[in-house]
Formats: C-alpha cells, sequence, structure tokens
C-alpha cells in the first residue's frame, strides 16, 4: 500500500495526468454540451415516431435489394475488411453479375428500375435520404424466396469482399421501419421501467466515454513505465530490494485508477440530469444502474489501454505505445463507424449512441459483457508479460528475481 501511494503521488503531480484529465473532460463535455436532451413521451399523431430494426424478411429482402441497386449504379461498393473503409471497384463480369441477381430479385430491368428510384426520391429530402433511406418501394418477385435470397447475397458478398453491406449480419441489422405510435410507446415505457431512465442514458454517456479512453490512458502510462529513464535514476531502483511483481503491479494498479477518477468524475453530472429527467415522468432514476454501466462500460477499456501501453513501452519505447494505440484506437472507430448503435463484436470501443433502444441493447447485452471481459482479459496479459520482460531488463535476464 505504501508503495502504491507513493507511485500514485508521483503520477497525479505530473503533467501529463492533468493533460489526460482535460483531454476526457473536455471530450465529454463538448460531445453532451451543457445538458442531457430530455427523453419525449410519443402522442398520437405524430408525423414521426423514429424508426427501428424490423424482422420482416419481405422488407430485408427490399431493403438490401435497394442498396445493393444503389451501389451497382455507382460502379463502387463500401467495404470494412479490418474496420478500414475500403471503397471496391469490380471487374466488368463482376458486376454484370452483380446486376443479374438485382434483375432475377426485383423482376425489372437495371432502366426500369433507376426511374422507380428516381421518381421515389424526388418526393424525399436530402436529409430524409441520408437518414432513412429503407428501400421499402423496391419491388420483389412474388417466387423469390427468403433462402433464394441468402444464396444470393453470399454470392455478392464473395464478389466484393469481406466486410460488404450484403453479409447476412449486416444485412439483417441495417433493415429498418418506421415506427407506429404503439411501437414508439413501448419503447418509451421500456425506457422508464426496464432501463428506469439512468440505464438509457448511462449508454450513451458510456458511448462517448469509450471513445476518449481507447486512446488517452497510453500517454500517462507510458510516462510511468519511462518514468525511471527520465528522472536518471535507473540504477537506484534497479537496485533496490523491491520485486518486479509489486513495483510494476503497483504502478499498473494506480494508472487505471488514476485514469479511472475522473470518469467518475465527469460522470457525475449526467447521471444528476438523468434522475432529474426520470422524476419529470414520475420515475425514481436510478445511479448506481448508471455507475454500474459505468464501472463495467469503461473499466476494461482503461484496463485494456494501460495492459497494452505498459507491454509496448517496456519492449520498443514510448513512441511506439503511442503509435500502436493510435492505430488501434483508428481501426476501433472505423470498424463502428457502420452502425453506431448496437454495434459490438470484438470492437475495443463498443457503440451505442442513442438514448434508449432498450430492445436493441437487451439483444446485445451478452455479446457485451464477453466483450468487456475479452478486453480486460487482454490488458491484464499484456501487464503479465511486461512483467517478464520489465524484470529481464532489471535483473540481466534473472526472472522475478530479487535486486542483489
Amino acid at each position: 500500500m505504501v508503495l502504491f501511494k507513493k507511485e500514485f503521488s508521483i503520477s497525479i503531480k505530473s503533467l501529463t495526468y492533468w493533460l489526460v484529465v482535460l483531454f476526457i473532460g473536455v471530450f465529454i463535455f463538448s460531445q453532451l454540451g451543457k445538458g442531457l436532451t430530455s427523453i419525449k413521451e410519443p402522442q398520437p399523431n405524430e408525423d414521426n415516431y423514429g424508426v427501428g430494426v424490423t424482422n420482416n424478411k419481405i422488407s430485408i429482402q427490399k431493403q438490401t435489394i435497394g442498396n445493393l441497386f444503389q451501389q451497382h449504379s455507382i460502379g463502387q461498393y463500401n467495404t470494412y475488411p479490418f474496420g478500414f473503409l475500403k471503397v471496391v471497384t469490380p471487374s466488368n463480369h463482376d458486376q454484370k453479375e452483380i446486376g443479374n441477381i438485382i434483375k432475377k430479385a426485383t423482376g425489372q430491368s437495371l432502366e426500369e428500375l433507376s426511374e422507380i428510384s428516381d421518381k421515389e426520391n424526388e418526393s424525399v429530402d436530402e436529409f430524409q435520404m441520408y437518414t432513412h433511406q429503407d428501400f421499402d418501394f423496391f419491388p420483389i418477385v412474388q417466387d423469390y424466396s427468403y433462402l433464394h435470397f441468402q444464396e444470393d447475397m453470399k454470392k455478392v458478398a464473395e464478389i466484393i469482399g469481406k466486410g460488404s453491406d450484403f453479409e447476412e449480419a449486416k444485412y439483417k441489422a441495417s433493415a429498418i421501419k418506421s415506427l407506429s405510435f404503439e411501437e414508439a410507446h413501448e419503447n418509451f415505457e421500456m425506457i422508464l421501467k426496464n432501463d428506469q431512465v439512468s440505464g438509457a442514458y448511462a449508454r450513451l454517456v458510456c458511448d462517448y466515454l469509450g471513445i476518449i479512453l481507447a486512446l488517452v490512458p497510453v500517454f500517462l502510462a507510458a510516462t510511468v513505465v519511462l518514468r525511471d529513464n527520465r528522472a536518471k535514476n535507473q540504477l537506484v531502483i534497479y537496485t533496490k530490494a523491491v520485486s518486479t511483481v509489486k513495483l510494476q503491479t503497483m504502478r499498473f494498479l494506480s494508472t487505471v485508477v488514476l485514469v479511472f477518477i475522473p470518469v467518475l468524475l465527469f460522470s457525475i453530472m449526467p447521471a444528476l440530469q438523468a434522475n432529474l429527467i426520470a422524476q419529470k415522468f414520475n420515475q425514481s432514476g436510478d445511479i448506481w444502474m448508471f455507475y454500474q454501466y459505468i464501472l463495467g462500460w469503461t473499466l476494461p477499456s482503461i484496463i485494456a489501454v494501460v495492459g497494452i501501453s505498459f507491454l509496448i513501452t517496456t519492449l520498443f519505447g514510448g513512441i511506439a505505445s503511442v503509435v500502436a494505440q493510435v492505430a488501434i484506437w483508428f481501426i476501433s472507430i472505423s470498424a463502428g463507424s457502420p452502425n453506431i448503435v448496437g454495434k459490438v463484436g470484438y470492437n475495443l470501443i463498443p457503440r451505442f449512441n442513442n438514448v434508449g433502444s432498450t430492445i436493441i441493447f437487451e439483444g446485445i447485452f451478452k455479446e457485451l459483457v464477453v466483450n468487456r471481459i475479452l478486453w480486460a482479459s487482454i490488458g491484464i496479459l499484456c501487464f503479465l508479460v511486461s512483467l517478464i520482460v520489465y524484470d529481464y531488463k532489471r535483473k540481466g535476464g534473472k526472472i522475478f528475481g530479487k535486486g542483489s
């Protein structure tokens, strides 16, 4: 405990630490603004109740084929093979094969489909086209079965390559529908009862925190690992009778705690605001639920980034650690960009940029738990490997030996 306090005290006095705190604070408040946008109870006869994911097979077919036609018309297809956007331009032969699949599915020529699409888009403004282009107006041949559709999309996915919109998991998650008043009101009730309002807002806050926490802890972690070199006292530390396990473990734990403290503090305001919003609807918000999200969602990210940084900094130095983490961060952001509500997978940055969507969250909850455990485990494993490397450097090859 004495060593933990010492490491904690040294780090908290460093300029690097306060820059990390500043980055976290500025980012979270720039994204959330001065206050959380209050949820609204749906009222009868409104023009728009928002959208939700649909499981209707006809809608899935129409929207997927419509999306395929749009990309076919441009002659380019968006893919995300490793999280990065890669635009694929197929050969004339492959383009023709995709066109034949579209014609077979719709029973229309490509020219006829262009006319249908142009006519439909005349009544849709540019913002609507971007936010809710569901392609439900696309024709589908009556005897074009869902099984046949799945087989055709497999062919398309093979032609275009990995990470396209036409992989089954992707087109199922992308199919949407306009919500009715009843459905919108059901979603609203779930926010009140299942989420107790606090949970719905906690997911949004965790989404933003996840973005910044996948990057900034690397700067403090690298500074901590390189502290001895910068202070010109490496020989003193190396010859002190303190085990590598104890020394580095206290550094690791103090770094994780120091990064987590501003996360807790900066989330107080949105937690209280969510509680006030709940009271407007005669509900008692649950601050403990809010912080369960904060703990379970953000702490694994901190552990992962700090652990990875400890290892890479010990092996190759601080610059390499920062470069590597920036690369991981960029890949994670790119991988989550096509779907920012309910995107989990193996991504370091799980996305849930929405207040509510309780049904979607309940559907991905187990996947999110696995994801968080995975990244926390990666961080701990990297830290344990860094212990071996650090001890080897410290003791001239004597693994976990005491100093003389």
